[in-house]
């Protein structure tokens, strides 16, 4: 009991360390300080600044009058996921507590990091109006141009220099590495972080999957998603969307989409692309996780066995700021 007891106070540490380690994407946390519960428990209140630009000054009647305003951004929690796991006492026992001794940190490490990163790097690649550009990179100068062009236009497009995070698949890192120049080295140096990211984590669509045994999706977790093409369920004519048409295994763009047979419509689900590189300024986030919890229970406590139960829970949010956008370079394969 003594090893529970020495295992729920460091829960907390523990889980706090682990993401810290393995996350890619935990230097994106905001400060918690800037955040303010919403009017609904489901909600969180982030401050936006805002303020007139110069005007003219008159010699004989000065400064044109301004304003500064401070509004509020509300923003719905967008990701819970939890989990149940347990294991039998003998077993536990026989294996000399490896197996209770070791569950959190390999969960952690192995299931939930990978999930968090790939959700967060798939919210972020599907935010409207970031920079995108479609490519495949053959060799190290091809990787070092598109990064160098990547910084120049968020340059351009006047976001801070300042706290720009580079977020780049091993394979092309190692490239850019072993290239060993110095206008390389003086490219990389100018990130506030670079950190690699495997490429199962690095999706611009992740499906996560139920856990239940009734969807087929026991393990969970989460996978790429697969084009595939669906009959919409719109029952009138949205402007914004491309239809298509069925025959045979074909699907065709529909130039003129009429009412009378959206019925017979289908949209296209975009599947996951492989992201090359992703360059995140972090102010343009809200990275916040407002419950991160682990619960063990003994064998005592448990009513309907003679299991150790351990409970972990994750409810967080995974937003950026509206005004923005300009801060986020994504760049995929086509």
């Amino acid at each position: 009991m003594n090893s529970i007891e020495l295992f729920k106070e460091n829960a907390p540490e523990l889980l706090d360390t682990i993401y810290k380690k393995e996350s890619t994407t935990s230097d994106f946390d905001i400060n918690p300080a800037l955040v303010k519960p919403g009017r609904n428990a489901n909600e969180i209140n982030v401050p936006v600044l805002d303020m007139d630009g110069l005007g003219d000054y008159d010699r004989n009647s000065g400064y044109i009058d301004g304003d500064v305003s401070l509004t509020n951004e509300t923003k719905k929690f967008n990701y819970e996921r939890g989990r149940k796991l347990k294991t039998d006492t003998i077993d536990n026992e026989e294996t000399g507590g490896v197996i209770l001794g070791n569950l959190s940190a390999e969960f952690l490490r192995t299931k939930v990091i990978p999930e968090v990163d790939a959700v967060r790097y798939a919210t972020y690649a599907s935010i409207p109006g970031i920079s995108k550009t479609k490519a495949t990179y053959e060799n190290a100068e091809a990787v070092y141009k598109a990064i160098a062009k990547a910084w120049d236009d968020m340059t351009n497009d006047e976001v801070p220099e300042e706290n720009r995070h580079l977020r780049i698949t091993p394979t092309l890192f190692g490239m850019i590495r072993d290239m060993d120049t110095y206008k390389s080295k003086d490219l990389l140096s100018k990130f506030a972080s670079i950190k690699v990211v495997p490429q199962a984590r690095f999706q611009t669509v992740i499906e996560l999957l139920s856990g239940k045994d009734s969807d087929g999706e026991r393990k969970g977790g989460f996978k790429k998603v697969i084009e595939k093409y669906e009959l919409t369920t719109d029952t009138a004519i949205d402007s914004t969307k491309i239809y298509y048409t069925k025959s045979g295994e074909t699907y065709t763009a529909v130039a003129s989409p009429v009412v009378g047979s959206i019925a017979t419509y289908y949209e296209k689900i975009e599947g996951s692309k492989d992201i090359n590189f992703m360059i995140i300024h972090k102010p343009a986030l809200l990275q916040y996780t407002k419950h991160n919890k682990i619960k063990l229970f003994t064998p005592d406590q448990d009513q309907d066995g003679d299991n150790y139960k351990w409970l972990y829970r994750l409810y967080g949010l995974n937003e950026y700021y509206n005004n923005k956008v300009a801060g986020i370079y994504l760049s995929n394969k086509a």
